[in-house]
């Protein structure tokens, strides 16, 4: 064999090596690597109103880390605020309904804009009779839209027919809600 062939072999030996120690490594790592990607941000406030409002805290962080990526100054177009990306007309409502003292300005305080979200899946979720994924499905689309499918048999309130949603992009996060809560069940839930 030639030293330009030998050479050549050496080189796809040595990248083969690589490549499994970095595919092994990803494998060892993997959890502390997806926990990255899914952080316990804002911890204490989460577990204290996830508590507070009888939630799962695993599904508040789910919902924060689809809603706003843990970014408490996040804003989307339509206006929706903070971690939680509540609408400031919703949020109105929240503080009156709840009775709790605070101003448009404190919407966006992450412990305040934790507490709105979290009493509001909570009402949401007695409006629904318990039906905790109706309530998610409302909290991105609207009570409207969601009476008016669960009236009409377009969807019984299930996850496992969210296909039956007409809008697609709700459809999208509640499934981005659920797999990221899984995701932090098996995560954390240990």
């Amino acid at each position: 064999m030639d030293k330009k062939k030998s050479g050549c072999l050496w080189y796809l030996l040595i990248a083969f090596l690589a490549a499994a120690m970095l595919f092994i490594g990803a494998f060892h790592y993997r959890d502390r690597i997806a926990r990255h990607f899914f952080p316990l941000d804002y911890r204490e406030q989460v577990e204290a109103l996830s508590a507070e409002y009888e939630l799962d805290r695993w599904l508040v962080f789910a919902i924060i880390r689809v809603e706003s990526s843990f970014d408490a100054r996040a804003e989307s177009r339509a206006g929706a605020c903070g971690l939680m990306q509540l609408m400031p007309s919703t949020a109105v409502w929240i503080v009156d309904t709840a009775g709790f003292e605070m101003t448009e300005a404190d919407f966006w305080q992450p412990k305040n804009n934790i507490r709105l979200g979290c009493w509001y899946i909570d009402w949401l979720r007695d409006y629904y009779s318990g039906d905790l994924v109706a309530g998610i499905a409302a909290y991105n689309a609207g009570i409207g839209n969601v009476d008016a499918w669960l009236k009409e048999g377009l969807w019984d309130g299930a996850l496992e027919t969210l296909s039956n949603i007409p809008f697609t992009e709700t459809r999208r996060h509640i499934s981005k809600i659920y797999e990221s809560y899984d995701m932090y069940r098996r995560l954390y839930a240990k």
